[in-house]
């Protein structure tokens, strides 16, 4: 497996460019996602219950929490991706949508022909270090791709639509689980501490939340590590013990199947260079 990330930040959240050959099992994240494949082995996304298979000519639009995972065929060229992390306040405040829009009706945004090329020259401006140039043409990437989706026009309500309060149990529980990101979490335990059953407790999460109390308990895990890792120094075997993996190798492998890389090439990639600039962790890109 050829393991690669280029990390750039800015005010939008940030985008990543890395090769993958390895499973992503099914995990979610707060910020608005944008998946793009670019060359190698493209594997097959689930998105809420959609099956796709990346290709060219689309990109792949994934809601805030909402659950999604990637499998690979073994013994092939690992996959190329641009993966966009979009802060979601930062989106619906630029497009002007209300803060309970739904970015993406459906998770297949077909692009025109200038914008996949447009696609393909990011790497190169990643790779330029002229931080406002890639701010620039991150952030028009990032408008062109919310107007294919039909993102800055009004919406109906729908099936999709997120919710402006939720019940008070799971607003508890929600509590319970930041407030403990470091302990190892017990599922009956929170349960009973909102006053309802474990089986009551996970389809009412469900509905509440749009992922399972697992996938939401690891989506705040992993967004302390790679929080950790861009901020510190320090170990990772401290940061797994505080985050409540009993060693090192049980951490390693969560963030590489959340992520596709290993939290030491995800350290390596946010920390060299200047802040803001893209940056390269371990193996090479592939041309």
């Amino acid at each position: 497996m050829t393991e690669f990330i280029r990390l750039f930040r800015g005010p939008f959240g940030h985008v990543s460019l890395l090769n993958v050959g390895g499973n992503l099992v099914t995990h979610a994240h707060p910020e608005i996602h944008i998946v793009i494949w670019l060359a190698g082995c493209a594997g097959t996304m689930t998105v809420d219950g959609w099956t796709i298979a990346p290709r060219p000519g689309i990109a792949i639009g994934i809601n805030s929490f909402e659950p999604h995972s990637h499998t690979f065929a073994r013994s092939e060229t690992p996959g190329q991706f641009l993966a966009f992390y979009i802060d979601r306040e930062w989106l619906n405040s630029r497009l002007g949508l209300p803060p309970a829009s739904v970015a993406f009706e459906k998770p297949v945004i077909p692009l025109p022909r200038w914008l996949v090329d447009l696609a393909f020259l990011l790497p190169d401006r990643l790779a330029s270090g002229e931080e406002e140039l890639v701010s620039y043409e991150v952030v028009r990437f990032i408008d062109h791709v919310m107007a294919a989706a039909g993102a800055t026009q009004p919406k109906k309500a729908g099936a999709k639509t997120m919710r402006r309060s939720r019940d008070f149990r799971i607003r508890k529980a929600v509590a319970l689980m930041e407030a403990n990101i470091g302990e190892r979490i017990c599922f009956d335990e929170v349960a009973r501490s909102v006053g309802l059953s474990r089986p009551h407790f996970f389809v009412l999460f469900r509905e509440q939340m749009g992922v399972t109390p697992n996938v939401y308990w690891n989506t705040l895990r992993l967004a302390e590590a790679t929080r950790c890792l861009q901020s510190s120094d320090e170990p990772v075997i401290s940061l797994a013990c505080n985050l409540g993996f009993s060693s090192q190798g049980n951490f390693s492998r969560f963030f590489r199947e959340h992520t596709g890389v290993p939290p030491t090439v995800y350290r390596s990639a946010a920390s060299e260079g200047r802040p803001g600039l893209p940056t390269r962790g371990r193996a090479e890109f592939l041309r």
